[in-house]
């Protein structure tokens, strides 16, 4: 590419593509003809092009539609498609609709991978229908999602107690009896339970219920009947306005004598509001014992108990000052949102302990980090001991009799169970909406699995494995899980300790202590994450294995619906998946840690590929939109991009079939101009793919649960300094993968690292722990705090002496302040020393660096393949950019590869102390490669400049040409340059698709000179142009600089030149929505269209005026020769 600044008529240009005349001869002559990474470069593979998701959507579905899709993915640089049989959507509609699963269903899935055999596409299915993620009809309620729920039977010894156990709640819901889910409007849903142990323990005698106090009730509006509040009922509740001059709204309790309490539980509809929890002995002075609602994730619980130190107080208040957070408020601390009322349907004080914020540390619900909320100590008389828990599971009968003889004193017996949480897949039609199954179960996967996909198998034959190549298993959108069939075995198994006795925390009592409760609850959420990995994730890649198939999947995806390893997730799979878009619907820390995660889940499971879905939250779209969006992704590490999405197009009318995501299907506008921006794509992705990416510092997350990338807060830290790359690595890999070779941190496949860096945390288990004084004895570097104790209770307490003595030998006399670095063995371990500065002691030179301008924004990415470096590096910034760039490498000459055009071309560069400086003249949002790869003749080579002289401006008139039946006159002509969207004539405003712009240009002889080329600058174009000259093509132009070489075509004389311009469908849909029925042009569009660029169903994007469109200028053109 080039790009030159006018100074009256001439100017100095960057042109890439013919620069250093002589010094390209000679370089070309030193190209070998084999060379398979040029060769790749040039004309990627189809392991490199992007592949699609391809929604069947309602089941409007026709197999005339299907073969029209394959064969336009195939013709404009499409690898494959991922099929997904999805209830959202809409723009076409057929007659006879076709049903998930039934055999016409299956028929039409046999003709697509038939028909993507005949093309030589890669075909991938969803696994389930709708987009999330493992259910369906077949699922039965035993199969299904659990959650661990109880009832409460309180006895008095000594006596015989013989009699019925209450059942625990059975409905479907989150946690304990809340509702959720039911029939669609026809019948409920069936709900199951079953019986997992009954419990009975000696009631702490500081457990007293407030309820048979009767304590009156008021609000901030006045007097209440409290009873929905106290009756252990989730499903009712009271609403509290909140005052109309303002101030806090609030529920007060008062008590005849002062009453001693140490948790307070709340429950609201939507969350729990801000606020806070107030006590007071005469009602007028209050003091503070809660701040709501404290630390949360992105998806927040309902419900949630606070534990305090006790507190007596005759008056206890709630006040509520703002509606609860949403998840975009909380994630970036953003302004509160007043509330108009309150809905409460719990709030209940505790004289008893109770683990604070049980429901999130018992895996209800969850939060991001756990070590900001310990629950505080407790008496021992406020404890439940173990001595005095006793097992009763045998001597209940299955209808949930019980006889036993009570021992003396008051005993609580706990009938502890699990029912459903309702979960089901979505967005499914009828036909294939169903529970998610069990996703802690391998056999429930396992027979998930048979039921989904053995019809297909059958129905399919030999393709299967051979065209139907993938799962897809999309972000998972199920919500939380914390209990299965087998998971005292399954914990007991994992952890090495029988969890029995400790399972009253899971209704939030303590046992034992604070310490010991919080410590056995981070094994069991522990416990769960191991499970949803191995269970969900690798029984379903097992499977598909068993039929010669793969799995992509994003496992579990952004939304952290349910707690997790993420890393350990994407290992069990074979391409690991993140996600970003167009316009955010999170947090935009959110994407990026997601595809930071993907990229190091393959980087350190010795993974190839690292896909992305790509583009999510847009709508019509210009392809140098998506570049602009895309280079930073594949910087991130991404190497294979999934289009989000393609929806099927089962008719040809215009502007086609939708679904949410942008629109990238053969009716929009620009469907037949596609190949050079999916080939632009192909060849990032190919050079991405090569050998192994490169990184010095690598970051073990947090054992704990979850274990994911942190996008909450101050994010990752300490923060990778500039010129520097990373991965994060997690307990699994550390402990099974890495060793330390001549002080690098390695790992089996060839990658590795020089600094490990640890999550600022003080606790750690003893494994982890071992490996680390492993890997520091043998020289590695390590950075993090000293830990001090154990997290959970497996080889508690003995394993809190192992720590610590460990810790002493390896971390010495550190304290993160006065003494920050301390060798052992051949490595050393420093604590409290910012990263720059530990990187520089160590000689760890930046690997890669620029001089750019202030307003300057450079991505970049390293990769190492034998003995060649491939450094991405792309320009994000509007505005062209001359920089001086050093790479950390030496001894090898610098090219510039192109992936816009394929061209390779040779870089002036400067070898000097270890590094390499490249001048790089990019323009306005330039991408390209600088590659080393051959040893360098000397240790500098001059890259000759080049003179480009303005000949002429293009003027007007022009004569302008739309096609017929959309909306425009047939023909204007226009006296000068401006966007569509400024021409009074409403069929021109409003206009999309393709329209031609012709002029004849007379070229005087003057303009031609031998070794001179003659460039044409179309100036700004909204949105893509096609160039022929003379009826000669000269190619498409999608992205700026919109410039051609037309040296070859133009001649001295009389040049007739035609410009076709594309833009969106956006302007005729803005339009459309404007005019009257009779005058609309297009065919009714799908809500994910009408918003215009960007919109889809549920995200509220669009545009309501139209778009700059057209070709906008000014054109110019421009002489070009080497000096």
């Amino acid at each position: 590419m080039w790009h030159f600044t006018i100074e009256k008529r001439t100017a100095l240009v960057c042109l890439t593509a013919v620069a250093g005349l002589v010094a390209l001869v000679s370089w070309a002559l030193a190209q070998g003809p084999g060379d398979a990474l040029e060769e790749g470069f040039k004309n990627p593979p189809d392991s490199a092009k992007p592949r699609t998701w391809w929604h069947w959507t309602g089941g409007n579905i026709t197999k005339e539609g299907i073969t029209k899709d394959l064969e336009w993915m195939k013709r404009v640089g499409i690898g494959g498609m991922h099929l997904a049989d999805v209830s959202s959507g809409s723009g076409q509609t057929v007659e006879k609709k076709i049903e998930f699963k039934t055999p016409e269903w299956l028929d039409a899935v046999r003709h697509a991978a038939s028909e993507a055999d005949r093309l030589g596409l890669e075909m991938t299915i969803f696994s389930s229908a709708g987009w999330s993620e493992t259910g369906g009809p077949w699922v039965k309620p035993e199969q299904a999602m659990k959650k661990a729920v109880w009832s409460e039977t309180t006895v008095e010894g000594p006596r015989s107690f013989a009699g019925k156990l209450p059942l625990p709640p059975s409905n479907n819901g989150p946690i304990r009896n809340l509702r959720s889910g039911g029939g669609r409007g026809g019948p409920p849903d069936p709900t199951y339970y079953g019986d997992s142990v009954v419990l009975a323990y000696r009631t702490p005698p500081e457990e007293a219920g407030m309820q048979d106090l009767h304590p009156k009730a008021t609000t901030s509006s006045g007097p209440l009947d409290a009873a929905a509040l106290l009756d252990d009922d989730l499903n009712t509740g009271v609403a509290i306005a909140a005052p109309e001059g303002g101030g806090p709204a609030w529920l007060q309790y008062e008590f005849a004598q002062p009453f001693k309490a140490r948790a307070i539980s709340l429950a609201g509809r939507g969350g729990i509001p801000v606020g806070r929890v107030l006590a007071s002995d005469d009602g007028a002075n209050f003091r503070t014992l809660v701040e709501m609602p404290g630390p949360q994730a992105y998806r927040a619980g309902t419900v949630r108990t606070y534990a305090f130190p006790e507190t007596a107080a005759k008056f206890y208040r709630v006040e509520m000052t703002a509606a609860p957070l949403t998840p975009a408020a909380n994630m970036n601390q953003g302004p509160i949102v007043p509330a108009r009322e309150f809905t409460l349907t719990e709030a209940v004080l505790d004289s008893g302990a109770r683990v604070h914020r049980w429901e999130d540390k018992a895996a209800f619900s969850f939060l991001f980090e756990y070590e900001s909320i310990p629950t505080l100590p407790v008496p021992a008389t406020a404890a439940i001991h173990r001595s005095d828990i006793v097992d009763l599971t045998s001597k209940m009968g299955k209808d949930g009799s019980l006889d036993w003889a009570v021992p003396a004193g008051k005993w609580t017996i706990l009938r502890m169970g699990y029912s459903l949480t309702g979960a089901k897949n979505r967005p499914a039609t009828a036909a294939g909406l169903g529970y998610e199954v069990d996703k802690l179960s391998r056999k429930y996967v396992e027979a998930y699995f048979h039921g989904y996909f053995d019809s297909m198998a059958q129905a399919l034959g030999p393709l299967v494995g051979k065209d139907l190549r993938y799962f897809m298993m999309d972000s998972f959108e199920g919500g939380m899980q914390n209990w299965t069939d087998e998971t005292i075995g399954e914990f007991r198994k994992r952890r090495g300790y029988d969890p029995t006795p400790y399972l009253p925390t899971l209704a939030g009592r303590v046992v034992e202590s604070a310490a010991v409760s919080d410590r056995f609850l981070w094994d069991f959420r522990r416990t769960i994450i191991d499970l949803l990995a191995d269970s969900h994730y690798g029984t379903m890649d097992e499977m598909a294995h068993q039929h010669g198939m793969r799995i992509y999947s994003e496992a579990s995806g952004i939304s952290l619906e349910i707690i997790e390893d993420s890393l350990l997730n994407k290992s069990k799979v074979d391409i690991p998946m993140g996600e970003f878009w167009v316009r955010a619907l999170h947090p935009e820390a959110m994407y990026y840690m997601d595809v930071r995660g993907a990229a190091s889940a393959s980087h350190i499971y010795g993974k190839k590929l690292v896909a992305t879905e790509s583009f999510t939250g847009g709508g019509y779209e210009a392809p140098y939109t998506l570049k602009k969006i895309g280079d930073y992704w594949l910087a991130q590490g991404v190497n294979r991009i999934v289009f989000h999405t393609s929806a099927h197009q089962p008719l040809d009318t215009k502007p086609g079939n939708t679904m949410v995501g942008t629109h990238i299907n053969r009716n929009i506008t620009w469907a037949e101009q596609a190949k050079p921006f999916m080939t632009y794509l192909a060849r990032n992705s190919f050079m991405l793919q090569q050998g192994l990416f490169t990184a010095d510092l690598v970051y073990l997350l947090n054992e704990g649960a979850p274990s994911t990338m942190p996008f909450w807060g101050l994010g990752l830290p300490p923060p990778v300094p500039e010129g520097y790359d990373y991965d994060f690595i997690n307990a699994d890999a550390l402990l099974n993968r890495m060793s330390v070779k001549d002080g690098r941190l390695v790992l089996p496949d060839g990658m590795s690292y020089r600094v490990l860096v640890l999550p600022e945390i003080d606790r750690m288990t003893l494994p982890v722990l071992r490996k680390i004084r492993a890997l520091v004895a043998g020289g590695a570097t390590v950075v993090g705090p000293r830990p001090v104790e154990a997290p959970g209770l497996t080889g508690y307490p003995n394993a809190d002496r192992e720590v610590r003595e460990i810790a002493a030998d390896v971390w010495g006399d550190l304290d993160g302040i006065s003494r920050t670095a301390h060798l052992y063995g051949k490595g050393k371990v420093i604590w409290g020393q910012p990263l720059p500065a530990i990187l520089t002691a160590e000689h760890i030179d930046k690997d890669f660096e620029s001089s750019s301008a202030l307003d300057s924004n450079m991505s970049w990415i390293h990769r190492q393949a034998g003995d060649t470096d491939i450094y991405f590096v792309a320009n994000r910034s509007d505005g062209a950019q001359n920089t001086e760039a050093r790479f950390r490498v030496s001894g090898r000459e610098a090219e510039l590869w192109h992936p816009d055009t394929g061209k390779i071309e040779p870089a002036g560069y400067t070898i000097a102390n270890g590094r390499t400086t490249v001048p790089l003249d990019l323009a306005e949002r330039e991408s390209l490669f600088v590659v080393f790869r051959r040893p360098a003749a000397s240790t500098t080579r001059a890259r000759p400049r080049t003179i480009g002289t303005t000949l002429a401006t293009v003027n007007g008139p022009w004569k302008l040409s739309f096609p017929p039946n959309f909306g425009a006159p047939p023909e204007i002509q226009v006296a000068s340059l401006e966007s569509w969207t400024a021409n009074p004539d409403q069929g021109v405003k409003y206009f999309s698709g393709t329209a031609t712009y012709t002029k004849t240009v007379q070229a005087p002889q003057s303009w031609f000179h031998p070794g001179a080329k003659v460039f044409l600058d179309l100036g700004t174009v909204k949105d893509l142009a096609e160039v022929s000259i003379d009826g000669k093509a000269l190619g498409i132009l999608w992205k700026a600089p919109y410039r051609l070489d037309a040296t070859s075509v133009l001649k001295p004389g009389a040049n007739r030149l035609e410009i076709r311009v594309t833009n969106q469908w956006t302007n005729r849909q803005i339009g459309d929505r404007l005019a009257p029925l009779e005058k609309r042009v297009l065919a009714p569009a799908g809500s994910s269209a009408a918003g215009g660029r960007g919109s889809g169903p549920g995200f509220g994007f669009g545009n309501q005026t139209p778009l700059e469109s057209g070709l906008i200028g000014p054109v110019t053109v421009v002489s070009v020769a080497a000096r």
